[in-house]
């Protein structure tokens, strides 16, 4: 099976007209009193939106952007994708039309009136019809009208069988992979299958059970596991470890001793926080250290919020044996500046290493700790995706990808294509 790279499309042989090129993005971002306070997602989808240009497409951009709840005034007001498209023009630095429809006669119009290698269109909310989320084919279709071409370059939407993932397929003669699905791809590809060994992990969030999966596949494809946040914890609590008020999975204890068996099993080494930082209130200002395990319980009415500075010094240490590392979840509470210093040390430490040490990270938290040490430029690959990492490391088919596998004699089609019904 194959999918087809945005770059092995045979543009000298079809003609501009027929270059009218849908392209399913993922601009999903932070907005806060109605502009984008994070840029991450659309910067990445920059290098494909530039390429078809180049190419003298006519470029259609669709994404959905939060949970509409299905009031029209309101969810225009909070979700509308107009600042994302004024957001776009300023760092694309083009045009944007904006369509106040995602799929219709004004859409129609604005691209039979687009010219080639000029026309950028944005359209709204692909989540203001119900009909996205539930795969419709014949929102699919409607989507897909006047177009051309369909690329797929929205990793952090692509576990999500919806109608501008999957079912719009179907009706594209020609779907691709646009430079960030391509990238996403290879990289997680390679950590699944083809690891830079000794390959380790570090894990981090709230809940072991969101995360069950990927601790077990990534049990078979690395030497070592570090799990810190309230995860980590959760595992000691497991283990007997006092942890004063700090709030535990209670529930995941059972599967903690269970995980913990597996990777016995399977030789691979867990490390688990040996101190924290903790206070009486999550929002507090400062912060003390306590070690866990030692003879001084943790009083009652503290919780800890952090990994500690031992945990962090024995960490890098070890990890300093690893030559490639896949990092999801934060250590801790790192928006508060009195638990940050776990997330953000281990950024510093990766950057640190970069030139020995490829590291593979992602997750909205992640995400925001490395940009907040301004470090993007210094990781191997920083994803795009929180929850589709999630799954794609766990093992799971992604629609978005599933959906662009061709077999050989589908490529030979496609590439017919290119020359044939396009073309004439």
């Amino acid at each position: 099976m194959k999918i087809l790279r945005l770059d092995e499309i045979l543009w000298d042989n079809i003609e501009e007209r027929f270059r009218r090129t849908f392209v399913r993005v993922d601009f999903n971002v932070p907005m806060k009193d109605q502009k984008v306070v994070d840029d991450f997602r659309i910067r990445q989808a920059l290098p494909t939106i530039r390429y078809l240009l180049e190419h003298k497409c006519i470029v259609i951009l669709a994404s959905h952007l939060g949970r509409p709840k299905g009031n029209p005034q309101d969810d225009r007001e909070k979700y509308s994708l107009l600042p994302v498209a004024e957001k776009l023009a300023e760092l694309l630095d083009h045009d944007v039309l904006f369509s106040e429809e995602n799929h219709g006669e004004g859409v129609w119009k604005l691209i039979s009136d687009g010219r080639p290698g000029r026309t950028v269109i944005m359209l709204e909310n692909l989540r203001f019809d119900p009909r996205e989320e539930k795969n419709d084919p014949d929102f699919g279709e409607a989507l897909f009208k006047n177009c051309d071409l369909y690329v797929n370059d929205a990793f952090g939407a692509s576990h999500r069988a919806h109608a501008s993932i999957e079912a719009i397929t179907h009706f594209s003669k020609i779907k691709t992979a646009g430079f960030l699905l391509s990238k996403e791809w290879e990289v997680l590809n390679q950590v699944l299958h083809h690891p830079l060994e000794p390959q380790m992990a570090v894990l981090g969030g709230a809940k072991i059970t969101d995360k069950m999966q990927v601790i077990k596949s990534l049990m078979m494809k690395c030497k070592a596991l570090f799990i810190g946040g309230r995860m980590g914890l959760t595992f000691l609590a497991a283990q007997g470890v006092g942890l004063g008020a700090t709030s535990i999975e209670e529930d995941a204890i059972p599967l903690a001793k269970r995980l913990m068996g597996d990777a016995r099993d399977h030789g691979v080494k867990l490390f688990f926080p040996v101190d924290g930082l903790g206070a009486n209130k999550i929002d507090s200002s400062t912060a003390q250290t306590y070690r866990f395990g030692s003879p001084n319980d943790i009083p009652k009415s503290v919780g800890i919020f952090d990994i500690g500075p031992e945990t962090l010094k024995t960490w890098t240490s070890e990890l300093l044996k690893s030559k490639s590392i896949v990092w999801n979840g934060p250590m801790g509470v790192f928006e508060n500046p009195a638990f940050a210093a776990g997330t953000l040390g281990l950024v510093d430490f990766l950057v640190a290493e970069k030139d020995r040490i490829k590291a593979v990270a992602g997750g909205g938290e992640t995400v925001a700790a490395i940009m907040q040490r301004g470090a993007f430029d210094a990781l191997h690959h920083v994803s795009t995706g929180g929850g589709a990492m999630l799954e794609f490391l766990e093992g799971k088919a992604l629609p978005g990808f599933e959906s662009l596998k061709l077999k050989d004699r589908e490529v030979e089609a496609m590439m017919a294509r290119m020359t044939g019904p396009l073309a004439s």
